[in-house]
């Protein structure tokens, strides 16, 4: 069965229009974001104005500190004790890590945390808990953002907390910032990868020679898929190997999704037109 495509909105871009919008372009799911806490949000309406469009919510993330801001602790809380308003998509977001320390000093906190959010997830039964790994500067002796950064991050991640409800959010634009080998990766984590966003990066290989990565300018640029250096009918070959059940919801690098709408919707033909045989 073709992997579904879709949209990954910010709350405050969400209106009937804007779903409207992305069900006639031939978008098929839905992620929402929240930044930091859910705001004035009120949920029970939000989940009435998307019921009303055709679009299936594949997620609900928050993206912020669970370890260290409250906040955004207790929007993971509501955003699982509410999923079921949702059809009870995944709930996603950053592992959370103890401010300004390791990824092993934040491990044990993590635990308590996640454990704890586990327990809700099961008795509202929610579809599970994944982990984005978008660094946000954090390297591994240091941080303030997000321990679930890399497969030896995962792994102590999995090994410390065993649950069948965790897994990863992931996109390939991370593992080319970290030059790593996407697919090589989805390959080793392909049972635990539940929602992919459709996001890629490409590499300018002569600048990155004469500036490296510590310059102010970059030599790398997150882009859309079809655009970035990633092979995703790969992706999606991979993905299918274990019977996914995700989507990929492409992720806009602009203000709003629906500046340069035309890119989303030659990233969205793209998508659909790279599946093999």
């Amino acid at each position: 069965m073709p992997i579904k495509i879709g949209a990954l909105l910010k709350i405050e871009e969400i209106t009937a229009d804007s779903l409207s919008a992305l069900s006639r372009s031939g978008f098929e799911t839905l992620a929402i974001s929240f930044w930091g806490s859910l705001g004035p949000v009120d949920l029970e309406n939000l989940a009435d104005l998307v019921r009303a469009s055709s679009l299936e919510v594949s997620a609900l993330s928050i993206f912020g500190n669970p370890l260290g801001n409250e906040e955004t602790l207790t929007a993971w809380k509501e955003l699982i004790s509410h999923a079921s308003l949702f059809g009870s998509p995944y709930v996603t977001g950053f592992a959370g890590r103890v401010p300004g320390n390791s990824v092993e000093h934040s491990l044990s906190a993590w635990k308590e945390t996640f454990s704890s959010l586990l327990e809700i997830a099961y008795k509202k039964e929610c579809k599970g808990l994944l982990f984005e790994n978008c660094r946000m500067g954090d390297l591994w002796k240091r941080g303030n953002w997000n321990i679930a950064i890399n497969d030896e991050a995962w792994s102590l991640m999995f090994n410390a907390l065993d649950d069948g409800k965790l897994g990863l959010e992931w996109e390939p634009c991370h593992q080319v910032e970290a030059f790593l080998d996407p697919l090589a990766q989805l390959l080793r984590w392909k049972g635990k990868v539940k929602h992919v966003h459709g996001k890629d990066a490409t590499v300018n290989r002569q600048l990155l020679s004469e500036i490296g990565i510590y310059s102010s300018r970059k030599a790398i640029t997150p882009v859309l898929p079809g655009l970035g250096d990633t092979d995703w009918a790969s992706i999606k070959a991979i993905l299918t190997q274990d019977a996914y059940e995700g989507c990929i919801d492409i992720e806009s690098m602009e203000t709003t999704f629906f500046n340069k709408y035309e890119q989303k919707l030659d990233s969205l033909r793209y998508l659909q037109q790279c599946d093999r045989n």
